[in-house]
């Protein structure tokens, strides 16, 4: 009676399925890029106040978080079009990578949301009222 452990034939074909490095990479990158994005973007507008505010004119705030709203897109896209695995991959590995790309998707447009909001926040309230 073989014990399941020394059975190494399902591991090896689920290990080549997943031998795909630029693809997992996609894929994390689809879910962590947004809130790091975001995070990178809250700090930009927020340096970006004392020279905007000595100009009177917000532009700036608006054009970087506009290019940051870009990038996050484009990270959650690169996250749902890895979604797709290999032909020959079993079936967990295929759940997994679907997960991950709505995943991806949903963080997106988490943080698009948030960087609407602060966009609008910045619109809208005068930069410094003195």
């Amino acid at each position: 009676m073989p014990l399941s452990t020394s059975d190494h034939t399902g591991f090896k074909s689920e290990l080549a399925a997943t031998e795909r490095p630029l693809r997992d990479f996609a894929l994390w990158l689809g879910i962590l890029g947004p809130p790091m994005l975001w995070l990178a973007q809250f700090q930009t507008i927020y340096m970006l106040v004392f020279p905007a505010c000595g100009q009177h004119r917000n532009g700036v705030i608006v054009v970087a978080s506009l290019l940051f709203g870009g990038v996050i897109a484009i990270c959650g896209f690169i996250g749902w079009r890895n979604r797709v695995p290999v032909a020959a991959s079993p079936p967990r590995v295929k759940r997994t990578r679907h997960f991950m790309a709505v995943l991806s998707i949903l963080s997106m447009s988490i943080f698009l949301i948030v960087l609407i909001a602060q966009l609008i926040g910045a619109l809208m309230i005068p930069l410094c009222p003195i």
